[in-house]
């Protein structure tokens, strides 16, 4: 098919967007790699301009990691806080959105007027803190896990999903005798991966990257996630002696220290993406078209 000019100028013009939208977020990454594996002689020298390291160092990467760094244990809070809360979230979220797809629901209205209230209106932050430590949750493993557990916006995504499926497959399995729990677990949860994995994903950015709730409920280092270690070690001009707990060993500069810690936190969520983004994308367009 032959362009016009007019679309050929749209499709370039496109293309010059996008890879301007690419350069964008991608160079300021590399621009972190580089200085993450670049020594700090080397980066002094080149008064902080390196797009491609001259010279090769992981000593950022080893301080880091060394034995005695509290990055491990920040990791294995992170890891067990999101994999707890994604757990938890998608159940609660499959469930609410599954009932509230039934038309037949009693109140059905009125229970969906609740839950898009708390969209429009939070109780603020010093009452729920307030009602945080009066259920004795601060400073506790699973307090991050429970004080993200449900989105509001992310079960409307859902029930709308759930609303799409025929609803004479739910009423055959009825018939023949399912219950209501098995029909969500044989035939609608299998129809559904595409917004499971949708949803999914949008509570596991949430979860990984939460930092603001820790900084609230979490005092103690030792239960911190690696997001809250990596916001100390960025914001702080010199390294707080509590976040690495490595006796007698000499800290390298600063700027490396923030560079390789943010590759650190990041590269799990780079290396999950990719086998998740192919359900991502199919859930985009989730509840956009009604038949």
């Amino acid at each position: 098919m032959k362009l016009t000019k007019g679309e050929k100028a749209f499709v370039s013009s496109n293309y010059i967007v996008l890879t301007l939208l690419t350069m964008i977020v991608v160079l300021p990454f590399w621009y972190v790699i580089s200085v993450s594996v670049t020594p700090y002689h080397i980066f002094s020298e080149k008064n902080g301009l390196i797009l491609v390291p001259t010279s090769f160092s992981l000593e950022y990467y080893k301080y880091l990691l060394q034995e005695g760094s509290l990055i491990y244990a920040a990791y294995g809070n992170t890891v067990r806080n999101t994999a707890g809360g994604v757990l938890l979230a998608l159940f609660l979220t499959v469930t609410a959105s599954y009932s509230l797809a039934e038309k037949k629901l009693p109140g059905r209205r009125i229970i969906m007027l609740f839950f898009i209230f708390t969209m429009l209106f939070k109780g603020g932050m010093i009452p729920t803190y307030i009602t945080i430590k009066q259920l004795g949750l601060l400073n506790t493993n699973y307090v991050l896990i429970l004080v993200m557990a449900f989105s509001a916006f992310n079960m409307i995504i859902m029930k709308s999903f759930f609303e799409g499926i025929p609803e004479s497959l739910r009423e055959s399995a009825s018939i023949d005798g399912a219950s209501e729990f098995r029909v969500l677990w044989q035939i609608v949860l299998p129809l559904s991966k595409p917004v499971i994995a949708t949803i999914g994903l949008l509570y596991l950015v949430v979860y990984w990257n939460d930092f603001f709730n820790a900084m609230l409920y979490v005092t103690d280092w030792h239960k911190a996630p690696v997001q809250l270690v990596l916001r100390t070690i960025i914001a702080s001009s010199s390294l707080p002696p509590e976040l690495l707990e490595a006796a007698g060993s000499t800290p390298p500069p600063t700027i490396g220290i923030q560079m390789a810690a943010i590759i650190i936190v990041a590269l799990p969520m780079l290396i999950i993406y990719p086998f998740i983004q192919k359900y991502f994308e199919q859930g985009m367009l989730i509840g956009s078209v009604k038949g």
